[in-house]
């Protein structure tokens, strides 16, 4: 193996391994790709059952959403909840309809059973509701509206009639009626076919006039038939009731039966996605395993085929680096790349020979010229010592005398070529020094006698600057005493502003008050309309309880000896309710003087009001002027301060010229005495022979006693400078 391995290159053996890794994952891409194909069918089959599901959960809203109609229906007797219940009904069925398009055999056989059973729950529901639109699904419609307007048509003429036992025959047909409509119970239609006999009877023996009976019977005809009709359609309304509820009580546990078959079904079919993902993933980890384990051992091999030869050629290398030519370079007859390397190997090995032998003739060369080199950098050495010594030598003579103070010397004899120039440089520096010196004797004189003019000047300044400075401090103290007034006049127009602005405020707020009781009179007038309302309702309602109170007499009467209690109670119902007219009557009256008194007091308050607002524009007017007055005191604060500001600072600026003019007359005290020192200093020097040193000492002897002749048009131009610059600086405002 390792034969066959050395004859390949090693970008062979690399896609070698590359090439097993590639079957590796390839394969296992297979079986990800079944496991994949595995679980998408598995999952779709959750995803139908899962969406059946969610429809059988519609399904069963649905019905519970035709359960709720029906309640409503019920309840309000209205034609909305009878459509409510159709499209719910529609939904319903397309809903099962999408169902039976994908469901196996035994579960069609659930959905046309709960189908089935579905269209007999809506088609009692249509029953029950065609009854109850029947006997009428509010008092004015079906048989109840008829039977309404009968009994109003019959109690109208009975009105006219005055007969307290047909008004009594009446009452119990009302009753009667009431209370089938409450109870549904047939004997309340034999008790109410039976008072229409009596009341037949009692109209034939008290009514004689038959323009009058004739009409009462005929109504009496129509309500009796309508209530028989009423009656049998009530009945049948009842049963029909029943039967709608047990519909859907059969409906209802079909409906769970098929939700928990569904999800019985989903929850197997996620079981065996479980189960074949599981299977999947022991088959991927198995390839897995077999595919790293041969990698595994292909790099092992491959490996050490590449590093057993690359760690001899780099021994080798290593020997070689150190110096050593006579190994035996390994690999030579390889056809790999590895034998590449040993090949130029040898040639470094050869190479290396070739070099040693080259360096030994190149050291012997260079130890011959190093010789040459070194005595030759002494001979010239030796050479440039003596020349520094020649010119160290004449530089020292001349620095001698330049500490002695001697200006006058000159180096005439000639230095080596590379020092002339410093000899040169050197007479030149003494010749500019003794010029130098020269000019600085005339400036010292001219700086003694500048110094005495400059010092009386500023004595002069100072005096000045003093005045001046009491003046400006005398100035500034009347201008703050001036801005406090100012200050306070602004301080107190402000305040009276203040004071305007809340009396304007409070003049405001009456007004709103006023505005706010008279709108309260308004209601209260409202109120008082509502409460002559309300009163009349009373007076109506008294009536109406009295003429109760009377049928009620009525009927105590025809009741003997055991109506007297309620005769008594009808009697005393009645005088209450006279009392209760009259209780009325008198608030009324009341109530209507309380509101012309409330006008009374609108009007009142509306003239308030007005004078109120009136007060309120005088107040905002005096606001307005005060305000004005509050702004120009504050504009006026504003400039004193601003000008009480500047005259401060020109009494600091004042003060501190003063500072500075004795610091100047300090400073040319100082200046004369160290210009009597320099002229000391500069008659240490000797210039160029005896006539320069003498002409220095005459110079020197005049700047001991300068001129007075010479002083005073110096004194006299520093007054002319100082007046100029007071002039400038603004002084002679003072």
């Amino acid at each position: 193996m390792s034969g066959f391995l050395s004859n390949l290159k090693i970008g062979q053996r690399v896609l070698m391994l590359a090439v097993v890794a590639l079957v590796g994952i390839g394969a296992i891409s297979a079986i990800f790709l079944f496991q994949r194909n595995v679980e998408a069918g598995y999952r779709a089959a959750a995803d139908r059952l899962a969406t059946a599901e969610s429809e059988v959960s519609k399904l069963a809203m649905t019905i519970l959403q035709n359960r709720r109609h029906e309640k409503d229906f019920l309840l309000r007797k209205d034609e909305a909840s009878v459509k409510s219940f159709e499209q719910s009904t529609t939904d319903a069925r397309q809903i099962l309809g999408e169902l039976r398009a994908d469901v196996d055999a035994q579960m069609l056989d659930e959905l046309d059973a709960i189908g089935k059973q579905y269209d007999a729950y809506a088609a009692n529901f249509a029953t029950l509701a065609e009854k109850n639109a029947t006997l009428g699904l509010d008092p004015s419609k079906g048989l109840e509206g008829a039977m309404r307007e009968a009994v109003h048509s019959i109690e109208d003429q009975l009105g006219s009639v005055k007969d307290s036992d047909l008004m009594v025959s009446m009452l119990m047909l009302r009753r009667h009626e009431k209370d089938f409509i409450i109870r549904r119970d047939a004997k309340y239609v034999a008790q109410h076919a039976e008072e229409i006999k009596s009341f037949t009877a009692l109209a034939g023996r008290d009514l004689k006039a038959s323009e009058v009976r004739d009409p009462i019977m005929k109504a009496l005809i129509v309500y009796g038939a309508a209530f028989q009709k009423y009656a049998a359609v009530a009945l049948e309304e009842a049963d029909a009731r029943k039967a709608t509820s047990e519909s859907y009580a059969v409906v209802e546990p079909m409906i769970d039966a098929l939700k928990q078959d569904y999800a019985s079904a989903k929850a197997a079919t996620q079981k065996a996605n479980d189960a074949a993902a599981s299977r999947a993933m022991a088959f991927v980890a198995a390839a897995l395993a077999a595919t790293v384990i041969i990698l595994i051992s292909a790099v092992f091999l491959i490996g050490r085929s590449i590093a057993r030869p690359i760690v001899s050629v780099t021994d080798a290398m290593r020997t070689l680096a150190g110096g050593n030519t006579g190994i035996t370079v390994p690999g030579l007859g390889r056809r790999d790349e590895i034998g590449q390397m040993a090949t130029a190997l040898d040639v470094f090995k050869q190479a290396a020979i070739a070099n040693r032998r080259l360096e030994e003739e190149a050291t012997a060369a260079r130890a011959h010229a190093e010789a040459e080199r070194v005595r030759m950098q002494e001979e010239a050495e030796a050479s440039a010592q003596l020349r520094l010594r020649q010119a160290t030598s004449g530089l020292a003579d001349g620095l001698r005398r330049l500490a002695a103070g001697d200006l006058s010397f000159r180096l005439d004899d000639p230095f080596a070529p590379d020092f002339e120039q410093l000899r040169h440089d050197l007479n030149q520096a003494v010749q500019q020094l003794g010029q130098t010196l020269a000019e600085v004797t005339g400036a010292a004189h001219s700086i003694d006698g500048g110094s005495s003019e400059i010092s009386q000047s500023a004595d002069d300044l100072s005096r000045r600057t003093e005045q001046q400075a009491a003046s400006l401090e005398e100035t500034a103290a009347a201008l703050d005493e001036i801005t406090a007034n100012v200050s306070n006049s602004s301080r107190r127009a402000d305040e009276a502003r203040s004071v305007a602005e809340r009396a304007n405020g409070s003049a405001v707020h009456s007004g709103k008050i006023v505005g706010n009781a008279i709108d309260a009179m308004q209601r209260i007038e409202q109120s008082s309309l509502q409460i002559s309302n309300i009163i009349g309702v009373i007076d109506e309602i008294a009536f109406q309880t009295n003429l109760l109170a009377l049928n009620a007499g009525v009927e105590a009467a025809r009741a003997g000896e055991a109506g007297k209690g309620f005769a008594v109670v009808a009697q005393e119902v009645r005088e209450l309710a006279q009392r209760s007219a009259l209780a009325a009557k008198e608030i009324k009256d009341l109530i209507r003087n309380s509101s012309d008194e409330v006008q009374s007091g609108v009007k009142l308050v509306r003239e308030t009001g007005d004078a109120l607002h009136q007060i309120g524009e005088y107040v905002a007017s005096i606001n307005q002027h005060m305000d004005a007055i509050a702004t120009a005191s504050r504009e006026q604060s504003i400039g004193l301060a601003e000008v009480n500001t500047a005259v401060n600072q020109m009494d600091q600026v004042t003060q501190q010229n003063a500072a500075m003019v004795e610091e100047t007359n300090a400073a040319s005290a100082t200046l004369a005495k160290e210009a009597s020192r320099l002229r000391e200093l500069i008659s240490q020097f000797k210039v160029l022979g005896a006539e320069q040193s003498s002409a220095l000492r005459n110079v020197a002897a005049v700047m001991a006693a300068p001129s007075p002749a010479r002083a005073r048009p110096a004194a006299s131009q520093m007054k002319r400078v100082a007046n100029g610059a007071a002039y400038q600086d603004g002084w002679d405002e003072f």
